[in-house]
């Protein structure tokens, strides 16, 4: 088996309307252009009541992608043609 490039993630903690918190994990599209594109990979199933409970709640979900040597290929969305 060869090796698989790391994957294009990004996580962003977003304010909600009733003024919790939620996460997204965004993977990038791989299109070549001036600003990376991404789309929504995974969202958060419930609201957080600060931005750091948040982003712990994002970086957990983040981390559980990947092993030891980050999120290469497994569950990928976008694959190069």
């Amino acid at each position: 088996m060869g090796h698989l490039e790391l994957r294009d993630l990004a996580l962003s903690v977003r304010e909600l309307p009733d003024r919790s918190f939620g996460w997204v994990i965004l993977e990038g599209t791989g299109e070549r252009s001036v600003f990376v594109n991404y789309t929504v990979m995974q969202s958060a199933e419930r609201s957080y009541a600060s931005y750091a409970d948040a982003l712990l709640a994002g970086f957990a979900a983040m981390r559980a992608l990947g092993g030891r040597n980050g999120p290469r290929g497994v569950g990928r969305l976008h694959h190069d043609e």
